[in-house]
């Protein structure tokens, strides 16, 4: 146990109570980039950190931020410099917690998960002995990680799991809330009501239609999805114990974040209601003609969806292991999909046709014609659905080193 005694004593832990088999888990707070690199050293030379291909050229697709992300674990991981201003952006991100575990012994069961956090501070753990049981595995995402275990003992056997040991990933981009729906159309006016004759064979107005209720409104267009996030580095050391068991391997799987899908588009507005037709006058014995309803609005068009956001690079591994070990690490990658684009908003409802005026006429009288009622309009079409994403995330590469 003594990597792992040592280990532990770096971060400044109980040595004799981790001796009894006790586990320390705590949170640390570190001021600044120098403490942060130091609690998550490897223990490697300079001359092995700097050779490291950190990739810090620039990825135009990332946003500021992840940049500044990857340069400040470049620092930390490969001793890559930082200039003036990089540190002082990074500086802006401190203080800052870890989370530091150290466990002489852990086993995770047949067909056990253990997931070490998603978009959390970074995380420390370090192990004397960790056995990991058929179709078990460890996952982490968009999390810093430094991981030693001084002895790895990995069993084989017919209970199912992920197809890793270990895996690093991203995470999927967020989809944004559906569009604001297009304005409902305005109802159309009642027509007039009919009037009655001025005397002298003079007859009066019949009832004046409907008008006709507006159509509605285009709903918005949906929002572009939301950037992945990326698998960030991870340190992995396997101790002086090295790798055993039944399986004799550990693989190492690694996934950037996908881009999230495009917003849907809005609803469209819905068609306005048709004006009701105006009545016939009743005047004595005479009467008017009531007039027909005003047909209702047609539905807006639903809006397109957006687009899908981007998936975004990952950040590499680095895997130290003892000599002879190099080939029981299983390297294994893929790409990050850009997202779907977003649905196309539906179409909005179509108005109803405005009822027709009632005919005058008095009780024992000849009564005049009702209007009829008007047409409903018609329901809008749907919004196009939107484009998908463009770019795709390339995986981290995972180094191997014997030590």
């Amino acid at each position: 146990m003594d990597d792992f005694l040592k280990n532990a004593k770096q971060l400044g832990q109980d040595v004799e109570k981790l001796k009894k088999g006790e586990k320390i888990s705590h949170n640390v707070t570190v001021e600044n980039i120098e403490e942060l690199k130091k609690m998550l050293h490897d223990g490697q030379s300079k001359d092995v950190r700097t050779e490291r291909p950190s990739g810090t050229d620039p990825d135009t697709h990332q946003t500021l931020a992840d940049q500044l992300v990857k340069k400040a674990q470049d620092y930390v991981f490969c001793d890559t410099p930082l200039s003036n201003e990089e540190q002082t952006q990074i500086a802006a991100k401190f203080p800052m917690d870890v989370q530091v575990s150290s466990l002489p012994d852990k086993t995770l069961a047949a067909g056990e998960e253990w997931d070490l956090g998603t978009s959390t501070s970074p995380v420390v753990i370090n192990l004397g002995t960790l056995t990991m049981e058929p179709g078990s595995s460890i996952k982490i995402a968009n999390t810093v990680l430094k991981m030693s275990v001084q002895k790895l003992v990995r069993n084989s056997g017919s209970t199912q799991g992920a197809n890793y040991d270990l895996g690093i990933f991203g995470v999927t981009g967020t989809t944004p809330p559906q569009a604001a729906h297009g304005t409902n159309g305005d109802d159309g006016i009642k027509g007039k009501d009919g009037t009655c004759g001025s005397g002298g064979g003079i007859a009066g107005d019949n009832g004046k239609p409907g008008a006709r209720g507006s159509s509605g409104g285009t709903g918005s267009q949906g929002k572009t999805g939301g950037e992945g996030l990326p698998s960030l580095t991870a340190n992995i050391t396997i101790g002086s114990g090295g790798i055993g068991g039944s399986a004799d391997q550990f693989v190492i799987y690694t996934r950037s974040g996908d881009g999230g899908q495009g917003g849907q588009g809005g609803k469209g507005g819905n068609g306005g209601d048709g004006g009701n037709g105006g009545n016939g006058a009743t005047c004595g014995c005479e009467h008017t003609d009531g007039a027909d309803g005003g047909n209702g609005g047609n539905g807006g068009r639903g809006g397109n969806g957006g687009q899908g956001g981007d998936a975004v690079a990952g950040n590499d591994i680095y895997v130290t292991v003892p000599t002879d070990n190099a080939k029981k690490i299983v390297k294994q990658s893929s790409v990050a999909n850009p997202g779907n684009g977003g649905l196309g908003g539906p179409g909005g409802d179509p108005g109803n046709g405005g009822k027709g005026g009632s005919g005058g006429g008095a009780s024992g009288c000849p009564t005049g014609s009702g209007g009829s009622s008007g047409s409903g309009g018609s329901a809008g079409n749907s919004g196009d659905n939107g484009n998908a994403g463009t770019q795709t995330g390339a995986p981290g590469t995972i180094y191997v080193t014997e030590s």
